[in-house]
């Protein structure tokens, strides 16, 4: 224990007390930090000078000054607390925080932990201590957002309630202060309430008894409003603090639900998460970019916002901004500007910008390939080069290449072939980074499309022939099967990186379209 405060009766009684107290520290090789203590005395509420407390000739606690504060497990207190200055003190403490974070070179991920382990404990320890209002509250939250949007972590029209969200739900992962606030007042009263020690007894009886700022008030207005009154099941076999905690979890799994909800409710920023829903989406895939560390936080940020369709499009302009802007693209002046035609259906921007998007992941799957024959490459696959035919002591490997045929096949020219000659196999393997809402119908077109070569590339070679479609969206939205397609490529490429190759080239798209 660091920290201790006695209470008594009497000077005399103050003084017993101590003395066992010394006597204990003095066993156990503790000592009175004197500088740190002191007495203070009250007299109907009110503190009151009296004289210091002597325990012997080197332990002498002086007297609390009637003007002067003490503090108690990080909070200043003197004639009660002094909780303006101290709401002060933690503002102004958390902020500098998050600024110090901020400033740092940590990626999206990591930024985002710094700042709930470091910046957000501060305020969350003074919670049910110190009188916060929910304006406070939400205040503190307001600010925490324009700090985030200042150092460019945060868009400025980018989702809210997406950044309080889990990560693996799509989110960033971000502690929000209120909810955190409310179920901490939940989980508090949960405690008084059950605990069967009689001081605690006490506390929850005056708290019961107070006009404002009243744990169990507060908790019960809080718990209303997550729907718990009737779903908190009361244990008494259990202890107090594990009962505390089921409260206090169920409280907040309720209120990311309500988060969730609004998100997806939402007509702009609600189509990417319901998008996500939806039947031929492997959720957990589309979301691992987030779950990775790598990305930086600016180019996180823009990436969400992409997805969230808060861009600065004229498509957005004419129908959000409504400020009558041209919503025909800049580039071909035929189609809407949207967030989706900029990445890959404007014509003008497809023949290079998307296809450098497209090579870049087959660069990476060469790379991989190669490293699976033990072919000599590169130490790292964003210095590759693919060669249009490269031989292996068992495979060659043909990269962007025609394959003539006896009858004539229009689509005989897949993005990489190998040649398998130990197992006697052919893959044919092609990419296509489609907008988001076209994954399920480019796997298709991959596989049809194909077939006829297959079927000829049998007949020639005599090996068996599979195509392999690995289709990744603009925005990093991964099909169900997708792992599986990349299962059966040699060196186990990583649908991962591919992602995160995807999605940082597709940011690099947009950041030059935008501004031109």
């Amino acid at each position: 224990m660091d920290d201790l405060k006695l209470f008594a009766k009497s000077d005399q009684d103050l003084e017993g007390l101590l003395t066992t107290v010394k006597c204990f520290s003095d066993d156990i090789g503790m000592e009175f930090g004197l500088d740190k203590c002191a007495k203070a005395s009250f007299v109907k509420g009110t503190l009151k000078a009296t004289s210091s407390v002597t325990l012997d000739l080197d332990t002498t606690i002086r007297e609390l000054d009637p003007e002067e504060a003490y503090k108690y497990l990080g909070v200043s207190e003197g004639n009660g607390i002094n909780h303006t200055s101290m709401k002060e003190k933690v503002r102004e403490e958390y902020y500098r925080r998050i600024r110090l974070v901020l400033k740092t070179e940590l990626n999206s991920k990591n930024r985002i932990e710094a700042l709930n382990t470091l910046a957000v404990p501060v305020v969350q320890y003074s919670f049910n201590i110190l009188n916060w209002k929910m304006d406070e509250i939400r205040r503190m939250d307001t600010k925490t957002r324009q700090l985030l949007t200042s150092n460019r972590m945060h868009h400025l029209k980018a989702d809210v309630d997406r950044l309080y969200l889990p990560r693996r739900s799509g989110g960033r992962g971000m502690i929000n202060l209120e909810t955190a606030y409310k179920t901490s007042t939940i989980g508090m009263a949960t405690y008084l309430s059950v605990s069967k020690d009689w001081m605690i007894k006490l506390v929850h009886q005056h708290e019961q008894s107070k006009k404002l700022f009243s744990i169990n008030k507060e908790a019960s207005k809080y718990e209303r409003e997550f729907e718990l009154e009737d779903n908190v099941a009361r244990n008494d076999e259990l202890p107090a603090t594990k009962q505390a905690k089921s409260s206090k979890s169920s409280a907040k799994s309720y209120a990311l639900r309500q988060t969730a909800e609004r998100w997806n409710q939402k007509s702009l920023h609600g189509k990417y998460p319901l998008r996500c829903q939806q039947a031929d989406v492997d959720q957990t895939a589309t979301h691992q970019w987030l779950r990775s560390s790598g990305l930086k936080a600016e180019t996180e940020g823009f990436i969400l916002a992409a997805q969230d369709q808060s861009l600065f499009t004229r498509n957005y302009q004419v129908n959000i901004l409504k400020n009558g802007a041209n919503e025909k693209c800049r580039f071909c002046d035929t189609h809407k500007e949207t967030i989706d035609h900029l990445i890959s259906g404007c014509p003008v921007l497809a023949p290079n910008e998307c296809k450098n998007r497209h090579d870049r992941v087959g660069q990476y799957l060469h790379w991989t390939i190669c490293n699976s024959y033990n072919i000599k490459t590169c130490e790292h696959w964003y210095e590759h080069k693919p060669e249009p035919v490269v031989e292996g002591e068992n495979a060659t490997l043909l990269w962007d290449f025609s394959i003539h045929t006896d009858r004539t096949i229009q689509a005989n020219r897949p993005d990489i072939i190998i040649k398998d000659f130990k197992e006697k196999t052919c893959l044919l393997i092609d990419m296509s980074v489609p907008c988001d809402q076209n994954i399920a119908h480019k796997e298709f077109d991959k596989l049809s499309k194909y077939k006829d070569l297959q079927i000829e590339i049998q007949k020639m070679w005599s090996l068996k022939a599979t195509t392999v479609p690995v289709i990744v969206g603009a925005l990093g939205m991964i099909k169900k099967q997708t792992q599986k397609h990349l299962d059966k490529i040699p060196g186990n490429p990583q649908l991962q990186e591919i992602q995160k190759i995807v999605l940082t080239s597709t940011a690099h798209i947009l950041r030059k379209a935008l501004t031109i």
